[in-house]
């Protein structure tokens, strides 16, 4: 499988989402672990870093990650991020190494960053480093090669740490492309590369995100991956990330970071499920529901059932379908206005600090009988 180097020429447009999508889920993810004390370093991981910039100046993700820091300095105190920053090419790490020291420096954040560089291979990287990432708090990204990094032993391992996110690349329309060969096939040899074939391609990414939750072990049983789909310009390449957390706040971060991306499917940059052409009735035709209206239709009918109960039913089951907890909100309320349920409070709160910090549960009381089917 050929490496493609990135910072050879101009960002294209699916680069820069994947890479705004990264620094924005850091972002958020970053003041959880400022603002509250876990007794382990908070630890940020680029390991396909490149060279800081591509030809035009525009910043990859090391440089992103200092300019995220920098928002955060006044809340530091005395705590201090690592930052560890690989790749295997050696020059390139060693530009990286010295543009990251001299944005520091720019950025005023020399108390709070310990910079660490290397230039191993990515296995190797994780196996050597095995001690740090099992105590600590981790943020990994791994921008390039997913596919062939990401083997069910790395995967494994990368999952059972604890206090842990990553984010992987692969490039789905590649591995779709050529599923029939060996050299593919090699590095996942439990997958079903005839499913991953005659897929839809646009769901390529989708696809082959369900074949790596073949690898998650079974000792684990909260966890969510979630696909976020990215189209090349060309329209006929489709590639993305594949985010991974046990954590059900990581998870609710990141949904809410993909959703602001895209607000009609919350899981692509482009529109993966035809949801602009649902909106535009021709002659004789039904108006077909959206993804939203199709979640908040099912979410309705599991609570009038007293399948979800209560707030904290509602907030767990809304994040494993994929959506953000605005969309069961807004259902819920009208739910209680047109009379169908009855809570105490103004709102549901579907609401991670309401229920997991404050242990604010509401329980919803079905009031219409007969409108529950």
């Amino acid at each position: 499988m050929g490496n493609r180097d990135i910072y050879k020429k101009p960002f294209d447009e699916g680069t820069i989402a994947k890479l705004d999508i990264f620094e924005h889920y850091l972002d958020s993810w970053l003041p959880t672990f400022i603002k509250k004390d876990f007794g382990k370093p908070i630890q940020i991981f680029d390991l396909f870093a490149g060279e800081g910039y591509d030809i035009n100046g525009i910043e990859g993700g090391s440089l992103r990650i200092l300019r995220v820091i920098k928002r955060y300095k006044d809340i530091l105190s005395d705590k201090k991020i690592n930052l560890y920053l690989n790749d295997i090419d050696t020059n390139k790490i060693q530009k990286l190494e010295n543009l990251c020291k001299d944005k520091i420096k720019e950025l005023e954040i020399e108390n709070y960053v310990n910079l660490y560089t290397s230039n191993i291979s990515f296995r190797e990287f994780l196996y050597k480093n095995k001690d740090k990432l099992n105590y600590g708090c981790n943020l990994i990204f791994a921008d390039q090669n997913g596919f062939k990094e990401i083997t069910k032993d790395v995967f494994q391992f990368l999952i059972n740490l604890e206090t842990t996110d990553f984010l992987f690349f692969i490039s789905s329309t590649y591995i779709k492309r050529f599923a029939n060969s060996d050299e593919v096939k090699k590095y996942h040899p439990d997958f079903d590369f005839t499913k991953i074939k005659y897929c839809n391609y646009k769901k390529i990414h989708n696809v082959i995100c369900e074949e790596f939750e073949k690898y998650v072990p079974e000792n684990i049983g909260n966890y969510l991956l979630i696909p976020f789909s990215i189209m090349k310009e060309d329209k006929k390449n489709v590639y993305g990330l594949i985010f991974v957390s046990k954590h059900i706040r990581g998870i609710d971060k990141f949904l809410y970071v993909a959703w602001k991306k895209n607000n009609i499917n919350g899981n692509a940059n482009f529109d993966i499920e035809k949801e602009y052409q649902k909106n535009q009735l021709g002659l004789f035709e039904y108006q077909q529901k959206t993804k939203i209206e199709v979640f908040q239709e099912n979410l309705e009918k599991l609570i009038l059932n007293k399948v979800l109960k209560s707030n904290v039913d509602v907030y767990i089951y809304t994040l494993n379908q994929g959506h953000i907890p605005a969309h069961a909100k807004e259902k819920i309320m009208e739910m209680k206005k047109n009379g169908l349920i009855y809570y105490d409070s103004r709102s549901p709160l579907i609401n991670y600090n309401k229920i997991f910090n404050e242990n604010r549960i509401i329980n919803f009381t079905v009031l219409n009988e007969k409108d529950k089917n």
